[in-house]
């Protein structure tokens, strides 16, 4: 499918990519994965051919098509499900050629491909992929532009699904999902009938999607088979060999060294001295073990000394406009406690930390705190709040005054920002680095609750895992909104769900929750959809819908007339004995395969047909 040979690739004069070798199979699915900076996304701009490599091929098999997701925030006038369905480019080329008066030879063979691709279908298909992305039935019409930029990601995201490719690029499709999406795509792309390649910080993502690991090391490309958890624990087997296997060479050459030392000059020995220099010549020496991989030791710590109480949300509601997200809610924040809120999108999860933070009111109720309790709040739109004219080192010195310079840049290194980072300014800072930081500043506080609203966004996985850590360690208590499964299971001892108007203890775990989503979603599509068993008692007679029915019928009757009389030429055409002696074999067969096509047209027409005609007797 993909071959990948002697790749290198210079960014700013320093090399980023050196020698690679990458082979992607039918069917595979990989996922790419290391630090923060290492090249995966270049890889892909590189395979696109968006870049160019310094030396080295990449060759896609012939005829194979590859789909990737715009990263930009498209602005169109296009209704989402159009916008969606254009990313089938074969579908739309073929509505052009269909859309042609003239039904000639290539226009019986774009309706015979039309069919063969599910093009009737497809509008279906795509509203499936929007529903698993989180777009409601009665949303699909609206126009692209009206979306937020996070749905308009989405947007791309179910676009790139729409194509049908050979292989498919993912650059962390997750970024602009929750929870429920996330569940929705890895079961898509667990049996995604083409090849892939995957970029995501998300652990249980990997695991679930893909069955092969490509990570980049070092400048290198070295692939692993299995899922991500293979991958870690294949990957520790090799580093301790290859450690080994230096230690033991460095042993060896420093024996020999040795004897070479000490008996070259000797009569007796000298044989043999030269015997082992030539041998050491020899020697293809193993490099030092050298990981790239950043390592953290976040620390979080929390007062000495808390109150039992934190926080007392009493008969609290809220909601915007006419809309309750939810009502009466009664909850006891105490100390020690590790929850994490789950809900479907826009059910109010950050809504209801930023009423617990004091960022917003409640419309009834009252939210008490404990006297002098200190509060660590991390949110993305924080990320926007820090000085983009200020360096690390003087955001801390700013919270912290009278703490030595050392301290300081002590405790930064610990979240990966020491060194040359520390005193860089905070506007050519990635959203990683970012986040990073945010977190810096709020450890620092000791805080005696962590409220924190999707955590381990921009962070790597290696950060994410050691953000794990600190929190498993941190004695505080921790209410968290994060659509990282693996981050919820190792610090949440309670799950509340938000939804339906309600907040409230989930009874089950993380899996439990994958069908209590299954089944909400379903709901909620029912729920906007037309009901299909409505009778003449249900539903008044209305001249609107009748006089949509009239022309709906109207424009099937014509398309039938059509199908009928293109039937009938085809049957003419056979019928006739001459064709039999002066017409080749596969033009009969053509003509064959035609009929056949025409034949099932008509039966699915007359059908659709006679369903009108049941709805206009009701």
């Amino acid at each position: 499918m993909l071959t990948i040979q002697s790749l290198s690739y210079l960014q700013n004069g320093n090399s980023l990519l050196e020698n690679c070798d990458l082979q992607v199979f039918a069917n595979q699915r990989v996922g790419l994965v290391g630090k923060n900076g290492c090249g995966k996304s270049t890889l892909f701009q590189l395979i696109r051919g968006v870049k160019q490599p310094d030396s080295g091929e990449i060759m896609l098999q012939a005829g194979k098509t590859i789909a990737f997701v715009e990263q930009e925030i498209i602005n169109s006038d296009l209704p989402a499900l159009e916008f969606v369905l254009d990313g089938d480019i074969e579908l739309r080329r073929l509505e052009k050629t269909l859309q042609q008066s003239q039904h000639d030879h290539s226009w019986f063979e774009a309706q015979h491909r039309f069919e063969a691709i599910g093009g009737y279908t497809a509008p279906a298909r795509a509203a499936q992929l929007l529903n698993g992305l989180g777009f409601a039935n009665d949303v699909l019409q609206r126009l692209v532009h009206q979306f937020s930029g996070g749905w308009r990601m989405r947007l791309n995201l179910a676009r790139a699904l729409m194509h049908r490719a050979d292989l498919m690029l993912l650059d962390e499709p997750t970024n602009h999902l929750d929870l429920e999406a996330i569940i929705w795509l890895e079961n898509y792309l667990s049996s995604y009938p083409g090849s892939i390649i995957v970029v995501s910080h998300d652990r249980e993502f990997l695991n679930a999607c893909v069955n092969r690991i490509a990570h980049i090391n070092n400048r290198k490309i070295d692939t692993y088979p299995g899922n991500y958890d293979d991958f870690e624990q294949a990957r520790a087997e090799r580093l301790t060999q290859q450690s080994q296997a230096y230690e033991q060479q460095q042993k060896q050459i420093a024996h020999m060294e040795d004897f070479v030392r000490r008996f070259r000059a000797k009569a007796t020995k000298a044989k043999q001295a030269q015997s082992r220099i030539k041998a050491l010549e020899r020697l293809t020496r193993l490099a030092p073990l050298h990981i790239e991989d950043g390592h953290f030791e976040l620390r979080i710590e929390a007062p000495e000394r808390s109150p039992d109480t934190l926080m007392k949300i009493k008969d609290v509601s809220f909601g915007y406009d006419d809309r309750m997200l939810f009502k009466q809610v009664q909850l006891i924040l105490q100390a020690g406690s590790r929850i994490a809120l789950l809900g479907p999108n826009g059910s109010g999860k950050s809504t209801f930390i930023k009423l617990l933070v004091g960022e917003i009111q409640p419309s009834q109720g009252i939210i008490e705190s404990a006297a002098n309790i200190n509060i660590g709040y991390f949110a993305q739109h924080q990320l926007e709040h820090l000085n983009n004219q200020a360096t690390p080192l003087q955001h801390l010195q700013k919270l912290a005054p009278t703490h030595t310079e050392l301290n300081l840049r002590t405790f930064l290194g610990r979240f990966g920002l020491g060194g040359e980072q520390e005193n860089r300014l905070v506007a050519t800072f990635s959203g990683g680095e970012k986040s990073r930081l945010a977190l810096a500043l709020l450890a620092w506080q000791k805080p005696h609750l962590l409220l924190l609203d999707e955590p381990t966004n921009h962070l790597d996985l290696d950060m994410r895992d050691a953000l794990t850590l600190a929190l498993e360690q941190y004695t505080g208590a921790v209410l968290l909104v994060s659509h990282d499964r693996s981050l919820i299971r190792a610090v949440a001892d309670e799950l509340w769900l938000i939804a339906d108007g309600k907040v409230q203890l989930f009874d089950g775990n993380l899996d439990d929750y994958k069908n209590w989503v299954d089944a909400y979603r379903n709901k909620q599509n029912e729920q906007s959809s037309p009901h299909k068993n409505e009778t003449t008692q249900t539903r008044p007679f209305n001249k609107s819908n009748k006089k949509a029915l009239l022309q709906k019928q109207s424009k099937l009757e014509t398309t039938l007339e059509n199908a009928q009389k293109e039937l009938a030429q085809v049957n003419l055409r056979l019928s006739d004995p001459t064709i039999y002696l002066n017409d080749s074999r596969a033009e009969i067969e053509k003509l064959s395969e035609i009929r056949t096509m025409l034949e099932q047209k008509v039966t699915e027409l007359e059908e659709s047909w006679f369903a009108l005609e049941a709805e206009m007797e009701k």
